[in-house]
């Protein structure tokens, strides 16, 4: 009774499966041990499960698993004749996941005006959308001559079919294809389980190279988590080893200073001084859907074993 006998309501548990991962285990053995002579230190932290001896038990109720590591003992209660209950925990090192995670308020860079004239802004005379492709069809009075990729302002109210709620548009959109010199596809987060009208009460459209101030925008995030055991992880031998990923700031090429806009590489009238990213680079991560780091944390998932959270969003 003084030594630590697996009992039962011992089990597997398999934690991420729910985001693909169907390989990372959690073995979880509800022991019992004379309370006299339980000793917190007797497995150390990260021994590999490798075998009965290893993991300080008399018998090992799991197939040996070198790839899961000891994280510690929990759930401690008294039992009858001076017995005493805990949990002795291994686990692997969970796989790399990403999961959606709502939307947040980021705050994306401005951008200076552009020293060549863009498009005078332009009436919309038409909204339309066909159930099954993304985004929606805007008409315009006069010919656009925007291109795939390229971002405009939109300014527009709208009502759907017999609804009375009017729908205001007054944001930064991506050009999404361009069918006709006097319609282009927007995506402007509507979407339908129906076909619809949409009926336009009035709105314009006008060229991204007028600019834009720094906005602060709701956008979808995605948070990537990142399992590191130091010592154990290849190039990590302590916590310290570990880098976390900065957020994107845009910097002034020659101080290093951050800033709140873009400027184009060929430095319009007034401006002298550069920015990295460049406004044309940008608009390359925006239109290969680039994604940014929003912010991103070190913390203990189990044990030693840390987790990297890291949230990104695509560039606007």
């Amino acid at each position: 009774m003084a030594d630590v006998r697996a009992v039962d309501g011992t089990y597997i548990s398999h934690p991420f499966i729910e985001e693909g991962d169907t390989e990372t285990k959690v073995y979880n053995m509800v022991c019992t041990q004379l309370a006299t002579d339980y000793e917190a230190s007797q497995v150390d932290l990260d021994t590999p499960m490798a075998s009965a001896n290893a993991a300080g038990v008399i018998e090992l109720p799991f197939t040996p698993d070198v790839e899961a590591y000891y994280v510690g003992d929990t759930n401690h209660a008294p039992l009858d004749g001076g017995m005493l209950s805990f949990t002795r925990t291994f686990s692997n090192i969970p796989k790399p996941t990403i999961e959606d995670s709502g939307s947040s308020f980021v705050t994306f860079p401005g951008f200076q005006e552009s020293s060549y004239s863009g498009n005078e802004t332009i009436t919309i005379t038409g909204l339309s959308m066909t159930l099954g492709d993304r985004g929606i069809i805007v008409q315009t009075q006069s010919t656009h001559g925007y291109a795939v990729g390229g971002r405009i302002y939109i300014r527009a109210s709208y009502t759907v079919d017999t609804d009375p709620f009017i729908h205001s548009l007054g944001s930064y959109f991506q050009i999404l294809e361009t069918p006709s010199t006097t319609t282009f596809r927007v995506d402007i987060g509507a979407y339908w389980d129906d076909q619809v009208d949409l009926f336009l009460i009035d709105g314009s459209v006008t060229d991204s190279n007028r600019g834009r101030v720094q906005a602060s925008i709701n956008t979808a995030i995605q948070t990537r988590y990142n399992y590191i055991l130091p010592g154990v992880t290849p190039g990590i031998t302590i916590p310290t080893d570990i880098e976390v990923p900065p957020a994107f700031q845009p910097v002034q090429q020659n101080s290093g200073e951050t800033v709140k806009e873009l400027v184009w590489s060929y430095a319009p009238a007034g401006v002298y001084f550069q920015t990295i990213p460049t406004m044309e680079e940008y608009e390359t991560m925006i239109a290969n859907k680039h994604h940014i780091v929003v912010e991103s944390s070190l913390t203990t998932w189990a044990g030693n074993i840390l987790v990297l959270q890291t949230k990104t969003c695509k560039a606007r």
